[in-house]
């Protein structure tokens, strides 16, 4: 059975406030004297999944989004194949 890769971008929603984010962003400011605007944190999980098809392995990756690896309420995600 073929394997495919993918890229899983997750980020938080522009709603939903980013401490960690937020705390670089200060640090590389008024630390390092880098003129950040704008920092958001978010995460990146690369897998490979066996599927019949790219349209399976497509609707499997979905699926692992959707029931446990993005939480709706606070992340937007972007799924991609590799």
């Amino acid at each position: 059975m073929p394997k495919y890769s993918f890229v899983i971008d997750i980020q938080y929603k522009s709603n939903v406030r980013d401490p960690r984010g937020e705390t670089i962003k200060r640090v590389l400011n008024d630390e390092h004297n880098i003129p950040v605007s704008t920092l958001r944190l978010g995460k990146s999980i690369h897998l490979e999944i066996e599927a019949e098809n790219e349209n399976e392995a497509q609707v499997l990756v979905e699926r692992a989004c959707k029931e446990l690896l993005v939480n709706p309420v606070t992340e937007t995600y972007e799924v991609k194949l590799k």
